[in-house]
C-alpha cells in the first residue's frame, strides 16, 4: 500500500471513527426521549384505567345497595335518604337517583322530573350508558350517567373525575373508549379513532401512528379501554435534552478514536523508515525457546526467535514487524541479521553440545534468494555446524511457490541442514506438496495442540496430522504445549518432540545456557 492511500484511508477511517460514536449519541438520545415519553403515556393511561374502574365499581356498588333495600317506592323518602348516603361514600359520584322512561324522577338531591334522553348504549351488563347528561340544577355541566336497566338505579359522574391524572402537558392526551361502540366515552385532548384499531384488541398495546405515542390499555373487568397519546413532538423536546447530555459524550469518544486511528496510521506509515533504522543500529536480538525429548524431557534443540526492543523499551511484536519486512522487501535483511546474532551466540555451543540444533525461520523471499545459500554457510562455519546442528523452518505459504522454491530448499538440504515445515495445517499446502519437497520435521501447530483437552471439532485434527507426518516419515515437533496432560497425548501417539511453556518460554541466550547447564548437571546427578 502506498503512503498516498494510508493516508486517504487513515483520513476516511478517522472521520469515520468522529461520526459513529456522534451518530450513535443521537440515537441512544432519541432512544432515551421515546422510552421516557412512552413510559409516560403508559403510566398515565395505567392510571386513567385505575381510576375508571374504580368509579364502575363504586356505581355497581350503589346499584346493589339500592336493590338490597327492597324499597317498594324507588323514590320514597327514605330511599332518596340512601341515595344521599350512598353519594357521600363514594368520592367520584355526583349524584345518584332513579330513572324511568327517559326521566330523572328522584335523586339524592331530592324529586325530579327531568328528561335525560335515550342511552348511548347498553353494556352486556344491563347498565344504559348516557355520555353526555345535563342537568337542569347544573347549567353547562355534563356527566356521565350509568342506569341499572333492570332497576331504574342511576349514578351521575362527572366525566373530569376519571381524567383526574396529572397532565402537564397540553400535547397530552387521555380518555375512556367504550369497546361496544368503538366511541370515545370521557376525554381530554385529540382521540383518533385509528388508536382502538391499531391496538387490535390487546390487553396493553404501545405503538406510534407516526403523529403520536401511544398507549391503549384494556380493562379486564368492564367493557371500556383507557389510552393516553403524546405527540412525537415531545419525543424531539427530549432528544434535545438528552442529546445536551449525550452528544458532547460522543464527540469527546469520537475525538479519542480519531485521534487513536491518526496515531496508529502514523506508526504505520512510520513502520517501514523505522525498521530500516532499526536494522542499522543493531536493535534485533534473539531469544530461544527449548525443543524437548517427550520421551526423555532432555533438551535437543533451540528455535531462535528474533525481537524487537525501541530506544524508548517499547516492543515491536513479530507479528507486526515481519509482515512489514516482507511487504517492503527487507525480510531477507532481517534474516541476515538473525544468523548474524545465532553466529555470536552460538559460537561455542556446540563444541559442548554436539548432537543440538538451532532452528531458523525462513521466509519465501528468502528462499527465493542464492544470497540465502551464502548465509547459511557462513553460519555454519563460524558455528562449526555438522549434519543436523541446523534447521530451517518454512511455513505453509512457501509451498504455493513450490516450483519457486524447491531448488534451494534442495541445495539447503545437501549442506546438512534440515528441513521442518512450520504452522502445518493453518496455510495452504497439500498431500502433494509435502510429498513433491523433500523434508525432515512437520511442526503441529499450536492451535491444534490446545484443543486436544477440549471438545472442540479441532481436537480430532492431531491425530491425522501425527498419521500423515508418519505415512512421510517426517519427526514431528508439537509447538505451544502448556500441560503434562498435552504432553502424554502426544507422547503416547508417537510425537518425539515438543515446545512450549510446559518446558520453558523463550529466554536470552545467556539464560538459555545457564538453564540447559543446570539441567544437564542435575541429570547427570540422578544417573550417578
Amino acid at each position: 500500500m502506498n503512503k498516498k492511500v494510508a493516508v486517504a484511508l487513515a483520513l476516511v477511517t478517522g472521520l469515520i471513527a468522529i461520526s459513529v460514536p456522534i451518530s450513535i449519541s443521537l440515537f441512544l438520545a432519541w432512544k432515551q426521549s421515546f422510552n421516557e415519553q412512552m413510559a409516560t403515556v403508559a403510566s398515565l393511561a395505567q392510571d386513567v384505567l385505575r381510576r375508571s374502574e374504580e368509579s364502575t365499581d363504586q356505581t355497581f356498588i350503589i346499584f346493589k345497595a339500592l336493590a338490597s333495600a327492597h324499597s317498594a317506592d324507588p323514590c320514597s323518602a327514605e330511599n332518596i335518604r340512601l341515595m344521599g348516603k350512598l353519594d357521600l361514600a363514594s368520592e367520584q359520584v355526583q349524584a345518584v337517583g332513579y330513572v324511568r322512561d327517559n326521566r330523572l324522577l328522584c335523586s339524592s338531591y331530592g324529586h325530579h322530573d327531568t328528561p335525560i334522553g335515550p342511552p348511548t348504549y347498553v353494556t352486556r351488563y344491563g347498565t344504559a350508558i348516557r355520555t353526555s347528561v345535563e342537568f337542569p340544577v347544573l347549567p353547562g355541566e355534563r356527566f356521565l350517567v350509568s342506569t341499572d336497566v333492570a332497576s331504574g338505579y342511576t349514578v351521575a359522574i362527572h366525566p373530569s373525575l376519571p381524567l383526574n391524572v396529572f397532565v402537564g402537558e397540553s400535547h397530552l392526551s387521555i380518555g375512556v373508549v367504550s369497546d361496544y361502540t368503538r366511541s370515545v366515552i370521557l376525554h381530554r385532548g385529540v382521540f383518533e379513532p385509528e388508536w382502538i384499531e391499531l391496538a387490535g384488541g390487546r390487553a396493553d398495546a404501545r405503538f406510534s401512528d407516526g403523529g403520536s405515542l401511544v398507549t391503549v390499555k384494556h380493562s379486564p373487568k368492564y367493557g371500556f379501554s383507557a389510552y393516553a397519546a403524546v405527540s412525537t413532538a415531545s419525543v424531539n423536546a427530549g432528544l434535545r435534552r438528552f442529546a445536551l447530555v449525550l452528544v458532547p459524550i460522543g464527540v469527546l469518544a469520537g475525538i479519542v478514536l480519531a485521534w487513536a486511528v491518526v496515531y496508529l496510521a502514523r506508526q504505520q506509515l512510520a513502520l517501514p523508515a523505522v525498521l530500516k533504522v532499526a536494522l542499522k543500529r543493531n536493535e534485533f536480538f534473539l531469544e530461544y525457546q527449548p525443543v524437548v525429548d517427550l520421551s526423555t524431557g532432555r533438551w535437543v534443540g533451540a528455535e531462535a526467535l528474533i525481537r524487537w526492543r525501541r530506544p524508548n523499551g517499547e516492543l515491536i511484536r513479530p507479528d507486526v514487524f515481519i509482515a512489514v519486512a516482507e511487504e517492503i522487501n527487507l525480510i531477507q535483511r532481517v534474516t541476515e541479521r538473525v544468523m548474524a546474532i545465532i553466529a555470536d551466540d552460538v559460537q561455542d555451543l556446540l563444541a559442548h553440545h554436539p548432537g543440538f540444533h538451532i532452528a531458523i525461520n525462513l521466509s519465501a523471499a528468502d528462499l527465493q534468494s542464492e544470497q540465502t545459500l551464502v548465509c547459511l554457510d557462513t553460519l555454519r562455519g563460524r558455528i562449526s555446524a555438522g549434519p543436523g546442528n541446523l534447521i530451517v523452518e518454512v511455513t505453509e505459504r512457501v509451498f504455493m511457490k513450490a516450483e519457486a522454491v524447491r531448488s534451494v530448499l534442495d541445495e539447503i538440504r545437501g549442506r546438512g541442514i534440515e528441513i521442518a515445515i512450520d504452522d502445518f495445517g493453518t496455510g495452504y499446502s497439500s498431500l502433494s506438496y509435502l510429498e513433491s519437497v523433500k523434508l525432515d520435521y512437520l511442526k503441529i501447530d499450536k492451535c491444534f495442540v490446545e484443543t486436544l483437552e477440549k471438545e472442540a471439532a479441532t481436537s480430532q485434527v492431531v491425530p491425522h496430522i501425527i498419521e500423515m507426518a508418519k505415512s512421510l516419515n517426517l519427526k514431528m515437533v508439537a509447538e505451544g504445549v502448556e500441560t503434562e496432560v498435552q504432553a502424554q497425548y502426544l507422547r503416547q501417539r508417537g510425537v518425539q518432540f515438543a515446545q512450549g511453556w510446559l518446558f520453558a518460554r523463550p529466554m536470552p541466550f545467556a539464560e538459555f545456557v545457564r538453564t540447559l547447564r543446570k539441567a544437564e548437571e542435575e541429570s547427570s546427578a540422578s544417573a550417578a
